[in-house]
């Protein structure tokens, strides 16, 4: 009986840790890992808070999140191209038209 409790209990944390992080993403479009996203939602809260104080009313959780995330933590950028044995290289700027270049 004790253990069919503490693997429930388990699943429910785990549920709501990755909770988070679909929410944080379904607001914002961000993709963060479970420990980023644990560390990102009370900071989110805080900014809603402080955000809805400044303005003198409720800003929403949607718009807290995405000033969270464009003007107070911007999100790390993907990991460079790591290149694979059977995968092709990434085009090299020397590779692209002078159109394609940025």
């Amino acid at each position: 009986m004790r253990l069919k409790f503490e693997r429930a209990v388990a699943e429910a944390l785990a549920r709501y840790s990755n909770s988070r992080g679909r929410t944080l993403r379904k607001l914002t479009g961000v993709k963060l890992s479970a420990s980023d996203a644990r560390r990102a939602w009370p900071r989110v809260l805080e900014h809603k808070w402080y955000v809805s104080e400044r303005l003198g009313r409720d800003v929403g959780l949607r718009v807290a999140a995405v000033d969270y995330f464009e003007n107070v933590r911007r999100p790390l950028p993907p990991a460079p191209y790591r290149f694979e044995r059977d995968a092709l290289p990434p085009r090299l700027p020397m590779m692209m038209s002078f159109g394609e270049r940025s």
